[in-house]
């Protein structure tokens, strides 16, 4: 059977555009069948994806592949990511090797990494409205004064158990995988992608005994809000943002599916290579 592979690309990047026009001759000179999707757009392709895919190249940076993600994990569809942007911390490689990089994956000298996502729901007691989501995130969920002048007031609850109160800016629920991301930049802990688990970061704390902390992935996380909270948001992946009313709750919990991303066979795909490199993590300054 032949195989198809799925061409995810960001717009706003005409380059992509030039090195799609490469990737298809190339997949078409090999009896591969090609779909377009884009991310980043109002007037989504993704509606028109019915057929399976092999898998998907993602062309772009970290947030394109980010946007993938919501909408190809929950339908089992592996994501092979190629950097056209600026970090690349979960794609691999450069676009001027986008054709060697393809051919390792067409013969199969990859592995799947499996990377654990977030479920979140907003809870209200309007029973006309009483759910909103699912909404799935590869990096986090994060709770946000947004507008709002004013900290926001929360009660974390953990299996239903008050854990922690905070007055903050916000909170962010993070993944393994976002733990380098604004977790990191709030004072968390770099987390291996393999740990089961979900970190929970303090945005600005008013408090000295509010700090970082993980909890088994298992849990089911509740955020309620104490004090009226105009112009609070939800933010998932930094790139949904929904506003959360007052009265409302939010619960999250792991995702049933998982983010599968291949990686290419070699250092250059391990977790630790990966922060060493891009965040000259563990290295001292030189004299």
């Amino acid at each position: 059977m032949s195989k198809r592979v799925g061409i995810i690309y960001n717009p706003s990047r005409k380059e992509n555009l030039e090195i799609i026009e490469k990737i298809e001759k190339h997949l078409h000179s090999k009896a591969v069948s090609t779909w377009r999707g884009k991310v980043g757009t109002e007037n989504s392709d993704w509606q028109f994806l019915k057929d399976s895919l092999d898998f998907a190249l993602i062309l772009g940076g970290d947030g394109t592949l980010l946007g993938a993600s919501r909408i190809l994990a929950p339908k089992g569809i592996p994501m092979f990511g190629v950097n056209t942007g600026h970090l690349g911390f979960l794609t691999e490689g450069r676009p001027t090797h986008a054709l060697e990089l393809l051919d390792k994956v067409l013969n199969n000298e990859f592995r799947i990494e499996e990377r654990a996502m977030l479920c979140g729901y907003i809870l209200s007691s309007d029973p006309l409205n009483s759910e909103q989501g699912p909404m799935f995130a590869l990096n986090d969920i994060v709770i946000n004064r947004g507008t709002s002048y004013k900290m926001v007031h929360m009660t974390l609850n953990v299996d239903n158990r008050p854990v922690a109160d905070y007055i903050a800016d916000g909170l962010i629920i993070s993944t393994p995988t976002g733990s380098t991301a604004y977790a990191l930049s709030a004072g968390g802990a770099v987390m291996d992608p393999e740990i089961k688990g979900v970190e929970i970061v303090p945005i600005c704390a008013h408090s000295l005994t509010n700090r970082p902390h993980i909890v088994a992935d298992n849990r089911i996380i509740t955020i309620t809000f104490n004090r009226p909270h105009e112009g609070t948001i939800l933010q998932i992946d930094g790139q949904e943002t929904l506003e959360i009313k007052h009265g409302v709750k939010i619960r999250i919990t792991r995702a049933v599916h998982t983010a599968k991303l291949i990686r290419l066979l070699g250092e250059e795909s391990d977790f630790y290579w990966t922060i060493r490199q891009k965040f000259h993590w563990g290295s001292l300054a030189q004299q």
